[in-house]
């Protein structure tokens, strides 16, 4: 599955932080499978515009 992640940023490996920042969810790094819903939150963005596309395989072992 390839995910997509639009940002002003090359993110070359996302990091799962637990600890710190809280909002709602705390630490968000969020990710669509619609390449067109990435571009457009790129393009919030000021600046710079990117999208980072990660490819995923589905790990049963994870506690969501």
């Amino acid at each position: 599955m390839i995910l997509y992640h639009g940002s002003n940023v090359i993110v070359q490996e996302p990091q799962i932080l637990e600890n710190g920042f809280y909002k709602d969810f705390g630490y968000g790094f969020y990710c669509t499978i619609i390449e067109k819903q990435a571009k457009r939150w790129a393009l919030t963005k000021r600046r710079r515009h990117t999208v980072n596309f990660y490819e995923y395989s589905p790990d049963k072992s994870l506690n969501i």
